[in-house]
């Protein structure tokens, strides 16, 4: 019988979800690029453990070593992509790669510890973004951002723990003579490949581009306080419910009044306590609410129509915001006009 370790496949899982990836999302953006090449690289990745230690190619250990830097740093970019443009400075860590290359070149006996400090450290950044809240996700759709914190979190973890499994081969090799180094990568590091892989594929960026120009509001040039953003963002929900779109992202809310996407959450935070997610989710629940109980359109088309993009999504929010289900709201309130 044909042996199929494990980290073959996890990596024969992620392709398919690499091939959706792309295919589902607009991969002119830099962040969908960045998460459909650190799926790929994961998937290599994954390939190169099963050949080292399903199959015994020992060139494959080699190959592996060069990758493992990359991976860190392109989780950390990928997510932090998504909070705003990629440029100078915001690309330093990717002097990372160079640096581990150039350890596992002249001192290869140090690079598992510059390896290891790689994982620990960027899986610390993504943990301390997850960490922001979602209000810093400022190209990421509104209603996916709750997501993607958990998923930025479980790939810090993720990231973390694959650096201590390091630690934990090191140790084997020392007392063991490394008779445990199979399983532990092919159980261990294979789980990892598929958790980072998956939370990969949850980052998204609305579908609004980023460049694009629209007319800000009349607010834009005196929105000196929270106030009046808060009242410049009440007018675009108004004129031309802003707060309905699928993809509308805290980017996108910020062009549209004329003001940073910092001070445009900030206004929000201080003025009513709520994140924007929140804010604008609150909105959604009113007027769900509304076409509830003077509509007999299904929840899934209500949920839709508010502006939610799962169905999930807007029962959860809808308990957050009412304290009872959508279809138990629906059959107390029916009869009253909202």
């Amino acid at each position: 019988m044909i042996f199929v370790p494990l980290p073959l496949l996890a990596s024969l899982l992620l392709v398919p979800v690499l091939i959706w990836f792309v295919r589902s999302h607009d991969m002119s953006h830099r962040a969908h690029q960045l998460f459909s090449l650190l799926l790929a690289l994961y998937s290599i990745q994954a390939l190169l453990l099963s050949l080292r230690w399903g199959y015994d190619v020992r060139v494959a250990a080699s190959a592996a070593a060069v990758v493992a830097p990359v991976l860190p740093v392109l989780a950390f970019l990928s997510y932090d992509a998504l909070t705003g443009p990629l440029r100078s400075r915001r690309l330093l860590p990717l002097l990372f790669i160079p640096v581990n290359w150039l350890v596992l070149t002249a001192s290869p006996e140090i690079a598992d510890v510059v390896i290891l400090v790689t994982y620990l450290g960027f899986g610390g950044l993504l943990i301390r973004l997850a960490w922001n809240g979602p209000d810093q996700l400022a190209f990421s759709p509104l209603d996916n951002a709750r997501e993607i914190v958990i998923a930025m979190a479980l790939t810090g973890s993720t990231l973390i723990a694959s650096g201590l499994t390091d630690v934990y081969v090191i140790y084997d090799f020392i007392r063991h003579e490394g008779r445990h180094v199979g399983l532990i990568i092919s159980v261990v590091q294979s789980t990892f490949v598929v958790v980072i892989g998956i939370c990969a594929a949850s980052g998204r960026l609305s579908q609004t581009p980023e460049a694009e120009e629209s007319p800000a509001v009349e607010v834009a040039d005196t929105a000196s306080d929270s106030d009046n953003i808060i009242a410049g963002l009440e007018r675009l929900f108004e004129r031309e419910s802003l707060h309905r779109e699928e993809s509308l992202s805290l980017r996108r809310i910020a062009r549209r009044l004329g003001v940073p996407d910092r001070k445009v959450s900030n206004a929000i935070n201080r003025s009513t306590g709520l994140s924007v997610s929140q804010f604008v989710n609150n909105r959604r629940i009113s007027d769900a609410c509304h076409l509830l109980a003077t509509t007999e359109d299904t929840i899934l088309v209500v949920s839709l129509t508010a502006g939610f993009a799962s169905k999930s999504n807007f029962n959860r929010e809808f308990i957050r915001v009412t304290g009872i289900s959508p279809s138990t709201w629906r059959k107390e309130n029916a009869s009253i006009d909202v």
